[in-house]
């Protein structure tokens, strides 16, 4: 219990720490401006007006959120060993392993709340143009948040080891990028023989699978995440965390 209080008492820092930074109401009204154009984009759609402002405002949601993720998570801890933070947390009985937990789960705690606000301000806009709530909506938020759940995980084990927090921020975007081009990599690597299609395969256990979260793509279809995904989304998070966990325990703080 006690390392539990102790891990949400990190983890509700560091959220208030995001909250009230100002690159989160910089993104925040970029987010809404950014929605807006998506309607104006939707008018010109006539006939499928309601499936472009529902494709394009759910994609700007995500490179919002993502954007606003991978700065946070590729700057936290370098600013707090910088400032010499840290220093003053593990001067107290506090376990490595419950401070970068708690500051994982802070940013995913601010992660969360961005979505959830864009999409109430989407959903807003929506109905404003006359539409409901878009099929596999929910489904598709939760989709999102599982993608930025396995990037930022992974951007605070390459802040680790990174030299700066822009290297880690390209890092994490091509990344971000790779994985969304997961089968046809893996049909490269299937097409592919000898040393390039090993080294095509054994690169593929580098990059997570994000298209298994893209449940805006089932729309009319299945309309929900599989287990798989689930299970994919928390081995990632759960690996980057335990190799976060190595780099930090490593480090003279």
């Amino acid at each position: 219990m006690r390392i539990l209080r102790l891990t949400w008492a990190v983890a509700v820092n560091s959220f208030s720490e995001s909250v009230r930074h100002r690159f989160f109401t910089l993104f925040s009204v970029f987010a809404f401006t950014a929605i807006y154009a998506s309607v104006l984009a939707g008018v010109m759609a006539v006939d499928q007006e309601a499936r472009v402002l529902t494709d394009f405002g759910l994609a700007l949601m995500e490179l919002t959120a993502l954007a606003f993720a991978i700065f946070n998570a590729a700057s936290v801890l370098p600013k707090e060993a910088e400032t010499k933070t840290i220093y003053l947390v593990f001067s107290r009985p506090v376990p490595r392993g419950v401070y970068l937990a708690g500051k994982l789960a802070g940013s995913l705690l601010t992660s969360a709340l961005m979505l959830a606000v864009m999409g109430a301000m989407h959903l807003l806009l929506l109905k404003v143009r006359g539409f409901g709530v878009p099929p596999c909506y929910g489904w598709a938020l939760a989709g999102s948040m599982l993608k930025l759940c396995v990037i930022t995980s992974f951007a605070f084990f390459v802040s680790l080891f990174s030299t700066s927090a822009v290297s880690t921020m390209v890092i994490s975007g091509v990344v971000w990028t790779a994985g969304h081009f997961a089968s046809e990599t893996r049909f490269l690597a299937d097409q592919s023989a000898g040393v390039k299609s090993a080294g095509l395969k054994a690169a593929m256990w580098l990059i997570p699978n994000l298209q298994l979260f893209n449940a805006r793509d089932l729309s009319g279809a299945a309309c929900s995440i599989a287990p798989p995904a689930f299970l994919s989304a928390a081995a990632w998070v759960g690996g980057s965390y335990l190799a976060a966990l190595w780099l930090i325990s490593k480090k003279e703080f």
